[in-house]
């Protein structure tokens, strides 16, 4: 039986330290952007930065930064990398429990976060959060097939899944069970103005060994059953080595949404 919701967005703490070290950062044009819009210094709330893959990018801008981080070990590892930046607190909270000062923010940003975060809850508490006039911003990052070597390895990275853990292979005919764009979301909430959409393709080649550690901080992955995540891993190794000569690249899609809280009060 696949994992629930709840059992997926608590797993990442089991992963902390992998995390840290597998997971790629986001494009400097998604901190461009928010820079754009709130120029530094201003307060950050960030749902969920995990060990602080953006929350380092927004700290280097000079942004003071409150991190709401449910997992402990992901709040531990968050707090030794960003122990350099005083403007960095990171609360071990959930978001759905923690309250925010009313209006105490200019920016509420989430990094491939905000899925986790009930809707019902989420957009409510992110106005709270913010100053009239402050900025939504919510980013993710996702594979996308690509061309040339990506293609090739995302086909065959398909047909793997399928033979070795096919409760968790994509099915062609199924939309995906979630599509980054909360456009339509957060205009049916009314709390916030339209929603700007933005979007980068980048590229990244991982050896094997990367790649195995990458995988094992998704969620799905994580929560798979022992025999069925041994056998996607040692069907990977063997694909990749065998395959693709110890070296693959996979293709990326970054996408930030933004949009400035409605109301004076």
């Amino acid at each position: 039986m696949p994992a629930s919701r709840d059992e997926r967005r608590r797993s990442f703490d089991r992963v902390a330290e992998t995390y840290a070290e597998a997971r790629p950062g986001y494009p400097e044009p998604v901190f461009d952007e928010i820079t754009g819009l709130v120029p530094p210094p201003a307060n950050v709330l960030e749902i969920g930065p995990g060990p602080g893959q953006a929350t380092i990018s927004l700290a280097d801008r000079g942004y003071r930064v409150l991190g709401v981080e449910l997992g402990a070990e992901m709040a531990r590892v968050a707090r030794r990398r960003l122990a350099a930046y005083p403007t960095v607190e990171i609360v071990r909270a959930d978001f759905h429990e923690w309250q925010p000062e009313p209006g105490s923010f200019d920016v509420v940003f989430a990094a491939s976060a905000f899925q986790w975060i009930e809707p019902a809850v989420a957009y409510p508490k992110a106005r709270l959060a913010l100053r009239p006039g402050g900025w939504l911003a919510l980013v993710w990052s996702h594979p996308v097939r690509g061309r040339n070597a990506a293609a090739r390895f995302w086909d065959a990275n398909e047909e793997h899944y399928r033979r070795t853990a096919p409760s968790i292979a994509r099915d062609p005919a199924r939309p995906r069970p979630f599509s980054p764009d909360p456009r339509s979301e957060a205009r049916a909430t009314g709390l916030f103005g339209p929603m700007t959409r933005h979007s980068w393709r980048w590229r990244r080649a991982f050896t094997t060994d990367e790649y195995l550690a990458l995988i094992g901080t998704y969620s799905d992955h994580i929560t798979l059953a022992a025999d069925e995540r041994s056998a996607l891993n040692r069907g990977m190794r063997e694909l990749i080595d065998g395959q693709f000569g110890g070296c693959v690249s996979r293709e990326f899609q970054t996408l930030l949404f933004t949009a400035q809280r409605l109301g004076r009060s």
